[in-house]
């Protein structure tokens, strides 16, 4: 067995590293100067595509049709980088450079500008023009926008003048570069006719859907790709919900790679000359119960003495196996700005019970959870979370979910486990979570003071935006909105005749052009 990218041990060294490679370039003024594309044309392409990859995954496509701008899963995503592009490209170390843009220039605070590549074609042969990217950034940008995508975007438009689309934020938003380099470039026809989507996704990517059928997506290669042309002929995308299952597809030769394991798949291959395993392998993100806002935990005193009856230090080194870092704000702890706030709600049960009693809640409350195999060792942490609750007076009735009905109804009890991913390595995307329709859809909360603080944070492109963000994750983490269990450090297993994968800090599969079998 092979470590790639440092050992488990030092995994949170490596991603610190990444936390500010490309955040402070983006938001400079001065980045004036155009960025010539690096993209090399399908004719150059040194060989043909061949052999047919496996990724095996525990969680199935979660978005109700193939909008990649409704994406909210690792598969969503996934699929969504496969078969779509976008203006730029994030490369391993988290640095932009151009894509469908041939080159682009931040203009001002509020505005950059991007050359259009011509010569691009969708997948049904129409050509990419730069109307279709207008409408694709517009459709996010929309004040209101119910799209999961839309926590990508800030208040303004995008307009074309040429060959050249204009995108102009009504406010600085540093963030911008990042975030086009997950915004899925769509066909202006589709966002007209959106329930095109419910039959195919239809992009300009590497490669071209085939099939969604007996939990596999398949995908081939695109024979007409304006880019590097992809060493892989197919790739299918394996939905494997029970763990033991996905790890012996794996040692079996059945998939090539299993994402996002735990600490006992990674055990099961030590030795085992036949892996490697990639650690740092996906966004910052983290490991949430999620708490709805009803009911008792309605009460923000409750859910703050609830977090000193969770010992989570315990959880991450025991049941987590020491993967995962344990954060003491509202962010995860490799994402950019993160700060521990001054209250650690250090395990201490005592306290809690004390303070459940003073509020009336002792013995007199049920609250119901939802449980399933999504997230590694999620079973175990639910029961060490159903366990210390009981402790302190609080009972829990659990009830056990297949993953896709799981993902679709954790609104529906109590407290679900869950993890959360930033798309664009940006802090707005984990913050805005919390926020305006986004925050009412997941937590059940409506908060207008937190929504201020999520504006104030996104909409400052300087040096005092690291201050506005630290008051945003400050408010969330006293308000205890959420437990954030731990970090999580997404960890792969790839069969060794895998050659040349690379993850960019990500959630889809943008680089997997490079792989081959």
């Amino acid at each position: 067995m092979k470590f790639l990218k440092g050992t488990l041990t030092t995994n949170h060294d490596v991603a610190r590293n990444r936390k500010n490679l490309r955040f402070g370039a983006a938001i400079l003024v001065s980045a004036s100067l155009a960025l010539a594309s690096t993209a090399v044309s399908a004719s150059t392409a040194s060989a043909a595509a061949s052999g047919q990859l496996i990724i095996a995954n525990a969680e199935p496509i979660s978005a109700a049709y193939y909008d990649p701008h409704s994406a909210f899963g690792l598969v969503d995503a996934q699929l969504g980088s496969l078969v779509y592009d976008t203006l730029l490209v994030m490369d391993k170390s988290g640095a932009v450079s151009p894509s469908l843009a041939s080159s682009y220039k931040r203009v001002s605070k509020t505005e950059v500008d991007f050359v259009i590549r011509t010569g691009v074609k969708f997948h049904d042969g129409s050509a990419l023009t730069p109307a279709d990217v207008v409408a694709s950034i517009n459709r996010v940008m929309a004040a209101g926008s119910p799209l999961a995508f839309a926590l990508l975007a800030a208040p303004g438009k995008a307009t074309a003048v040429g060959n050249t689309v204009k995108v102009v934020t009504e406010k600085p938003y540093g963030a911008l570069e990042s975030a086009l380099a997950v915004l899925a470039i769509v066909s202006s026809d589709d966002v007209a006719h959106p329930d095109n989507w419910k039959v195919k996704p239809n992009g300009t990517g590497p490669y071209v859907f085939v099939s969604n059928k007996n939990n596999d997506i398949t995908v081939t290669e695109n024979t007409s790709y304006w880019g590097t042309q992809p060493l892989t002929k197919t790739i299918i995308l394996r939905y494997i919900e029970d763990t033991q299952a996905r790890q012996s597809a794996l040692l079996t030769g059945q998939v090539d790679i299993s994402t996002r394991v735990g600490p006992q798949e990674i055990a099961g291959v030590k030795g085992n000359s036949d892996f490697n395993v990639y650690s740092n392998m996906g966004p910052p993100s983290q490991i949430i119960q999620i708490w709805r806002d009803s009911g008792p935990l309605k009460d923000p005193a409750l859910r703050r003495a609830i977090s000193y009856a969770i010992d989570r230090k315990t959880i991450a080194a025991v049941i987590g196996g020491g993967m995962n870092a344990v954060a003491f704000n509202g962010m995860p702890t490799n994402m950019p700005f993160y700060k521990p706030a001054a209250e650690h709600f250090a395990y201490n049960p005592s306290k809690a019970k004390a303070l459940i009693k003073s509020l009336g809640y002792y013995g007199k409350v049920t609250l119901t959870m939802s449980t399933s195999s999504l997230v590694p060792k999620q079973a175990e942490i639910d029961q060490a979370i159903v366990g210390y609750l009981k402790a302190v007076g609080i009972a829990v009735k659990v009830t056990q979910l297949e993953v896709g009905k799981f993902r679709s109804t954790y609104p529906d009890y109590d407290i679900s486990l869950n993890t959360i991913a930033t798309f664009d390595n940006d802090p707005s995307f984990s913050l805005g979570l919390y926020a305006g329709g986004i925050g009412k859809a997941i937590f059940g909360w409506s908060d207008p003071k937190m929504d201020a603080l999520f504006a104030a944070q996104r909409d400052d492109a300087g040096k005092s935006r690291a201050a506005k963000v630290n008051a945003a994750q400050t408010y969330l983490w006293n308000a205890a909105r959420t437990l954030w269990v731990s970090d999580e450090n997404w960890v792969f297993i790839a069969n060794k005749r895998v050659k040349g994968y690379e993850r960019s800090p990500l959630v889809g599969e943008a680089l997997i052009v490079k792989a081959s079998v």
